[in-house]
């Protein structure tokens, strides 16, 4: 079972556990409907719904100790000149490891996102992961670029496989996968 340090260094950035009073900078992100398009999940409605999702966030680094459990995620914070920008986390599956992400839109093009998944990627394969994966709705290009510049490739096409509240229903996505070397 692997298990990731509570704060991963990484260049200009770092990823960290969540904490409740990143309520205010989660909310700015996962309450912007650009942002959350191609998501899993509804806009924010409030600063409480925010509150909600880090006690959940809490609650799995508290029962994980940092432990990659089957089927639940362990989220990180992207930290950026101090701030919290960004959400990536990690979820154990069968077939390895996938990863799940969401950018602040005013950090978008920056370079950010690339490095946190390519620096949790490396840490996940660093520690014996063998398959890392992360899936993007078949229109969000700047994913598709995200997951390239950070060393993943393209697999395979996912027909109806995700369902998206924000576009109103299922849509297909991209299945996109780094591999340990051997």
């Amino acid at each position: 079972m692997i298990r990731l340090p509570d704060r991963i260094e990484l260049s200009g950035l770092a990823l960290r556990p969540p904490r409740l009073e990143d309520a205010p900078a989660l909310f700015a992100w996962a309450s912007d409907p650009e942002v959350t398009r191609y998501l899993g999940f509804a806009p924010h409605r409030d600063l409480e719904a925010s509150r909600a999702v880090l006690r959940r966030w809490e609650k799995a680094w508290a029962e994980s100790g940092g432990r990659l459990l089957p089927c639940r995620p362990l989220p990180f914070l992207i930290e950026a000149g101090g701030e919290a920008v960004g959400s990536l986390a990690v979820t154990a599956l069968r077939y390895g490891y996938e990863l799940g992400y969401a950018l602040r839109r005013d950090r978008w093009g920056q370079g950010l996102m690339p490095r946190a998944v390519a620096g949790l990627a490396e840490a996940l394969l660093a520690r014996g992961a063998v398959r890392v994966t992360a899936t993007a709705h078949v229109e969000n290009t700047a994913s598709h670029r995200t997951l390239e510049k950070a060393g993943f490739a393209r697999e395979g096409h996912l027909r109806r496989y995700f369902y998206f509240p924000n576009l109103g229903g299922y849509g297909d996505g991209y299945l996109y996968a780094r591999v340990a070397p051997g």
